[in-house]
């Protein structure tokens, strides 16, 4: 939005997976590619890949920009008969995983990100960088927040203790952990609730196992955006991500944004933005134990009233790096 409000013409083109959030008042087009169709649709996610091509190809792009994997397939082909330069941005990959799995999923993620080549690759972590790969041209622009409209809202804290996640409901988020620490965590804080805000093709079953252990006190909200998610982060107490793979989650960018403390995996990027303290917890991931002991520990410290604050960018600074990036791509 802030590259279209600087005057830069931009085409985003996605697949048709439903409602998008995009508000086309502002200086940039929306072009939907396909029937409406599920996230995972392989067949939807082949005719996409074809018909984006052909749409790349008819139009005069200057700079094309990728956010997802399998857009990455595209690149030897837009070099070839497109001629126009491609960058890639790597919001987080399996190959931050501790135990990482030679899936066909896995190995095809590596061949985008480590075995094509892009004019650019752009991370919003500095642990992707570190990763063997032939480019050679690789920056970091972190994640940005409007810290400002997390100061403009007030909202009254949960009565009883509030754990917060918030994501989308996938198993390498790990959401089936957090739910099995939560029936430790109610033993010893019997009032503690827990809310998941998000959407996702787990969802049905997470809800099914939170039933099975029995959980009382389990909140879904679906999904939620603007002032509803922010108040839900302000009304918290403690924010949980348990991932299994990590870039820099934006969910905890606006946890510290609320103020809040936070328990979090050590994978990816998390611990260039947290490290252990009084109101921070970084654990190890799929460990019940660790997690379950971290909430306890956060919710019962009078020590986590003030989370420790962490840098965060705003989009403007966000958007004023990724302009100087394009610039010095098309012209270099």
């Amino acid at each position: 939005k802030r590259l279209a409000k600087n005057g830069v013409d931009i085409t985003i083109i996605t697949r048709n997976n439903g409602k998008t959030n995009f508000n086309e008042k502002l200086n940039f087009k929306v072009k939907t590619i396909g029937k409406k169709s599920t996230p995972l649709n392989n067949i939807s996610r082949l005719f996409f890949l074809i018909q984006a091509f052909f749409y790349l190809y008819k139009n005069n792009f200057d700079l094309i920009h990728l956010h997802a994997f399998l857009p990455g397939l595209l690149a030897p082909l837009i070099h070839l008969f497109i001629k126009k330069p491609v960058i890639i941005t790597i919001h987080g990959t399996r190959m931050f995983e501790k135990n990482q799995k030679n899936s066909v999923d896995f190995l095809l993620e590596k061949l985008i990100l480590t075995k094509i080549k892009y004019e650019l690759q752009i991370s919003v972590t500095q642990a992707f960088l570190k990763i063997k790969n032939l480019n050679k041209r690789q920056i970091c622009i972190p994640n940005g927040i409007d810290i400002e409209e997390f100061r403009r809202i007030k909202v009254k804290k949960s009565i009883n203790p509030k754990i917060l996640w918030v994501g989308r409901f996938d198993p390498i988020k790990k959401v089936d952990v957090l739910l099995h620490a939560m029936k430790f965590v109610n033993k010893r804080i019997p009032k503690a609730q827990l809310t998941l805000v998000g959407y996702g093709q787990e969802e049905n079953n997470l809800k099914k196992l939170s039933k099975k252990i029995g959980l009382k006190n389990v909140f879904f909200t679906g999904q939620k955006t603007g002032d509803h998610l922010i108040k839900e982060y302000k009304s918290a107490h403690l924010f949980v991500l348990p991932s299994s793979s990590e870039g820099q989650p934006i969910s905890i960018l606006e946890a510290k944004a609320a103020g809040l403390p936070v328990v979090a995996s050590k994978v990816g990027g998390i611990s260039e933005l947290l490290e252990n303290s009084k109101t921070d917890k970084l654990i190890s991931p799929d460990s019940v134990k660790d997690l379950y002991e971290a909430i306890e520990t956060l919710l019962v410290s009078k020590k986590n009233k003030k989370s420790k604050n962490i840098h965060l960018h705003s989009w403007d600074e966000v958007a004023a790096k990724t302009l100087n990036a394009y610039k010095s791509t098309i012209f270099n």
